[in-house]
């Protein structure tokens, strides 16, 4: 085309319409930025009508096209390999994230005041909490401004009206137990989290469901707390091994940190794993696989998890609890009783 050539006239939309499968007032109001429009949708449209020729700026953004995600640290497997899983939902919603890493820079582990305002200037769509949920007065601005927050794996108990989505730790934890009896094990003993958060008690919970099945007594002296430490972890074992007149035969540490702690404090008093005591975990982190014994564990769905929690924010009515199935990874650490 010279400089003498008309411009070639932008395609009605009916065009785009049926070249993008929706109808002709979705693509207006597309055009027009209105939040009726779902992002998945409004990102096919923006797709046919920038291939199309139509200019950016004549495609107005929609309003509250940004989602908040406040982590508590980004130098985590687990929070990166959250926040994969909502990087990777956002980019097929259409949507864009803004990440946070400030709940560890207060006193309370609380976000500080300051991070509504921000939500507020920035017109967020809604809030993906990671572990941490907010205070009364937070949920309280959030209504009243109609943003919606879900918490993604609570480490205290979720307030009433904020959804929560979370891995079926009892359930996870019943499975490891399981795979011990079925092993032979009856003397399975357990290292706990941090008490009074959620999955420490979820996952206490599920072991002792699993004894109680197979109609296998639990003496107290067999439950320790390592406070999902590695440290924590090697006191508690060690504190276990000289209560208990014999070792029992299988522990279960409701984290991967934890494991290592177990197997640290068995090797001190000369107990190999998994000959002597077979050791399971929980998480299936990138330590488990490369422990020797390689760790037989429990994998939490993190990635999952992070697609799950912005699908039920951006959904318009979340249900008050989703839970995510784990899986058993059987690997070198368990063997026969």
């Amino acid at each position: 085309m010279t400089a003498e050539d008309p411009p070639q006239p932008l395609p009605k939309l009916a065009v785009i319409a049926r070249e993008a499968g929706v109808s002709v007032a979705t693509v207006s109001k597309t055009l027009n930025g209105r939040s009726d429009v779902s992002a998945h949708t409004r990102r096919l449209v923006g797709e046919v009508l920038e291939r199309r020729g139509y200019p950016r700026q004549r495609i107005k953004p929609a309003r509250g096209s940004l989602v908040d995600v406040m982590l508590q640290r980004l130098d985590s497997v687990y929070a990166l390999a959250i926040l994969g899983g909502v990087e990777e939902a956002a980019w097929r919603m259409g949507v864009d994230l803004v990440v946070s890493a400030v709940v560890a820079r207060t006193k309370n582990g609380q976000p500080p005041p300051a991070w509504l305002d921000r939500l507020s200037a920035r017109d967020s769509a809604g809030v993906l909490l990671v572990r941490t949920p907010p205070t009364a007065t937070q949920r309280a601005w959030l209504a009243d401004h109609g943003i919606p927050a879900v918490i993604v794996d609570p480490r205290r108990k979720p307030p009433r009206g904020v959804p929560v989505v979370v891995s079926a730790n009892r359930a996870g934890a019943r499975t490891a137990i399981e795979h011990l009896i079925g092993l032979g094990h009856e003397r399975v003993a357990i290292v706990t989290g941090r008490p009074g958060v959620p999955c420490a008690a979820e996952r206490l919970a599920g072991y002792r469901d699993a004894m109680a099945a197979a109609g296998l007594r639990i003496d107290p002296r067999w439950e320790g707390c390592g406070y999902f430490q590695s440290e924590g972890a090697l006191r508690a074992t060690r504190e276990l091994l000289a209560a208990l007149p014999e070792p029992p035969t299988a522990v279960f540490a409701c984290s991967d940190p934890m494991a290592v702690g177990v197997c640290q404090a068995l090797g001190e008093r000369g107990l190999r794993v998994p000959d002597d005591v077979s050791v399971v975990g929980y998480d299936d982190s990138w330590a488990a696989a490369n422990a020797t014994p390689a760790l037989t564990t429990v994998r939490q769905p993190w990635p999952e998890l992070g697609a799950a929690a912005l699908s039920a924010l951006l959904s318009g009515d979340p249900p008050a609890r989703t839970e995510l199935a784990t899986t058993l990874v059987v690997r070198s650490s368990t063997a026969p009783a």
